[in-house]
């Protein structure tokens, strides 16, 4: 049995001798649609599509003639919930998992990122802080194990991967950085120490 028919069975018990009010509503026929829709098991977006109108004053009719609570009854499992994605997230490229309980989980919905969480697994224990997990292949949702390799530290892991590489400075950038040496040969010369050759 799926969620919905299991929703619709437990709200059919739920409402079963549910009698509200209804003599002194305006609107006597739209009050029955409501009722007979909620113990069918429809949530109140349903519901307010089908009567063209919207989901807080359904929670508001609710209230008003003292339906059973329909907040957290019968909730769905996580992965037959409405846009369930295994509990995956993207940011910024990385994958991340919702890892509750794991020690460096963030704060808000436990997540870890994946490429950590398989080099965990290899190595067989959390991962320091400072270590930093690199794709070798340079593609970030390719998180198989064996393109994976780990670095004491991220000044390791830059220094790996962008030796030989030659940097796009650009114009600001090459101008910063002319400016930034030729600041320094002054300091040295006011300073009394010989600038080496590389400057």
């Amino acid at each position: 049995m799926d969620y919905r028919e299991q929703r619709r069975k437990d709200c059919l018990e739920l409402f079963a001798g549910f009698q509200p009010d209804f003599s002194k509503c305006r609107n006597k026929e739209q009050a029955q649609r409501i009722l007979e829709l909620a113990s069918q098991g429809l949530f109140s977006e349903e519901i307010a599509a089908l009567l063209e109108t919207t989901p807080k004053a359904i929670q508001k009719f609710y209230r008003r003639y003292g339906f059973p609570s329909l907040q957290n009854f019968s909730p769905p499992r996580r992965e037959q919930r409405h846009g369930w994605k295994g509990g995956l997230k993207e940011v910024k490229g990385y994958l991340y998992a919702r890892t509750p309980g794991h020690p460096r989980a963030s704060k808000h919905g436990n997540y870890v990122a994946v490429h950590r969480l398989v080099m965990e697994q290899t190595l067989g224990r959390h991962l320091l802080p400072t270590e930093v997990v690199d794709h070798i292949d340079g593609d970030t949702r390719n998180n198989a194990p064996e393109n994976l390799r780990v670095f004491q530290s991220n000044a390791e892991h830059l220094a790996e991967t962008l030796r030989g590489r030659c940097p796009k400075w650009s114009e600001d950038g090459r101008r910063r950085l002319d400016h930034a040496r030729r600041q320094r040969r002054r300091t040295k010369k006011d300073a009394g120490v010989q600038p080496s050759p590389s400057e």
